[in-house]
């Protein structure tokens, strides 16, 4: 799932918005650290605000091939300046975003819940614990 997730890093995340509608927008995954995937984002953005209401989540990304992950859980939010410093090393638009680990609005996520792996093939679904 995690090769998965590094070889097609724009997933789209499903919530529950404030509003009680569900919505969809995309995110980048970063890097995994201890079998878990990093993604980051805003807590000015609304995105943020739904999962602090509602932590349960749905993620998808798919290959050009026809392939697809899907991931459901719950998001936990990670206050650690050493993973934070990660995430921002990883990518040049984070550096630019947020500049340092510290800065109050930048917020690194992870999550647990159950994946599957699936396609088109006809071979049955490969599902995996996170």
């Amino acid at each position: 799932m995690l090769k998965f997730l590094e070889e097609n890093p724009l997933v789209y995340i499903a919530t529950k918005g404030l509003d009680g509608e569900a919505k969809v927008r995309p995110i980048l995954y970063y890097f995994q650290e201890n079998n878990k995937p990093y993604f980051c984002t805003a807590n000015t953005k609304p995105v943020y605000k739904e999962l602090q209401a509602d932590p349960k989540f749905e993620i998808t990304t798919a290959t050009p091939e026809y392939e697809w992950l899907r991931v459901s859980g719950e998001v936990e939010f990670i206050d650690d300046l050493e993973l934070k410093q990660k995430v921002i090393d990883s990518n040049e638009l984070v550096k630019t975003l947020y500049q340092t680990a510290d800065n109050p609005t930048f917020e690194v996520f992870t999550f647990s819940g159950k994946a599957t792996i699936a396609d088109f093939s006809g071979n049955p679904p490969r599902h995996y614990e996170i």
